[in-house]
């Protein structure tokens, strides 16, 4: 009876210390993100890069402090509007990704990644570094956080097949005043840890491409997005003979319209013949291809239909150019 009245005590006396925990740690994330608003604005508009960067190094450092708290992962810094901050549907992980203007022209990608490690079932914390200048094959590497190709992400997409979950980033590279890149970057998680890895065989007959990255002129609008896209397919149809007994039926061909969740984006050409592959002189040529995700792949469609104009209210889904914004990019 002794026994039984001290258990009762000792787990009364454990959810109180785990409610007073949980309460400290919502607090001192709170005081990190009111401290975190007021570096984000120096970092995006302060006039002097020294200002910018030197804001930028503080952020990085509250925010890895904050990232560390076991709650951190389901706070959601609603007041950092000026950086992305995207989460998978099935809460495996989160990214934060952010972008800091250069006076030349250029911009710096830095970011997080909370994931979970699905042996200890905890979330780890990594920092991502940019080597964008590093790496010599953009589309074909497999990268990691330590050389990482930087983004700022505005779309993050999960597709669940055949027992296996597939997640696509969509992301915005600033670079410089030559051109700009908008990416499809395929993640992936190590198995024994929550450790990210960037790129994948994942694209229809090209075993070698790991993601898409699309270079662009930096005056040009360039549209990559997940959108439910109408597209028309062939279907060959058996078909009656005519009035008399003795005629065959016969094969038509018809096209059928059909709509499906896919990436979307305009196909580029080069702005003036024998420019070759300078792609800071690409543009859209008018066309729009779509990619859909089918048995493990995503597969090129082109045979897109043309969509009506947007309706009021009809809001983009994904497609948020960091590059109009106020804040820099």
């Amino acid at each position: 009876m002794y026994l039984c009245h001290m258990k009762r005590i000792v787990f009364v006396l454990m959810m109180c210390l785990a409610a007073v925990g949980a309460e400290a740690q919502e607090l001192m994330l709170q005081n990190a993100e009111r401290e975190l608003q007021q570096l984000m604005d120096r970092m995006f508009n302060s006039r002097s890069d020294n200002e910018r960067f030197h804001a930028n190094e503080q952020f990085l450092a509250v925010l890895d402090n904050a990232l560390e708290y076991s709650d951190s992962f389901d706070y959601p810094f609603d007041s950092l509007g000026g950086i992305s901050i995207l989460t998978s549907p099935d809460k495996q992980f989160r990214i934060f990704t952010w972008a800091v203007f250069s006076s030349e022209g250029s911009y710096d990608n830095f970011g997080y990644i909370q994931a979970k490690n699905a042996s200890t079932d905890e979330y780890e914390t990594y920092r991502l570094w940019d080597r964008s200048e590093d790496i010599f094959n953009v589309q074909e590497e497999k990268l990691s956080d330590t050389m990482w190709l930087g983004a700022v992400y505005y779309d993050l997409i999960q597709i669940k097949e055949d027992g296996k979950t597939y997640y696509t980033l969509l992301g915005w590279d600033g670079k410089d005043i030559y051109s700009k890149r908008k990416i499809i970057e395929p993640v992936s998680f190590r198995r024994n840890s929550a450790r990210p890895v960037f790129g994948a065989s994942v694209f229809y007959r090209q075993k070698d491409l790991k993601r898409i990255v699309f270079e662009y002129a930096p005056t040009t609008a360039f549209n990559l997005k997940w959108d439910n896209q109408y597209y028309t397919v062939k279907e060959i149809r058996k078909a009656k003979g005519g009035l008399f007994k003795k005629t065959r039926p016969f094969q038509v061909e018809e096209q059928k319209t059909e709509k499906e969740w896919m990436i979307v984006y305009d196909e580029l050409e080069p702005m003036y013949d024998g420019v070759g592959n300078f792609e800071q002189l690409y543009v859209p040529s008018g066309s729009v291809v779509g990619l859909r995700f089918e048995r493990g792949r995503w597969r090129k469609v082109e045979n897109l239909v043309p969509r009506n104009a947007k309706k009021k209210n009809e809001q983009d889904n994904g497609n948020y150019d960091y590059s109009n914004q106020r804040r820099l990019y």
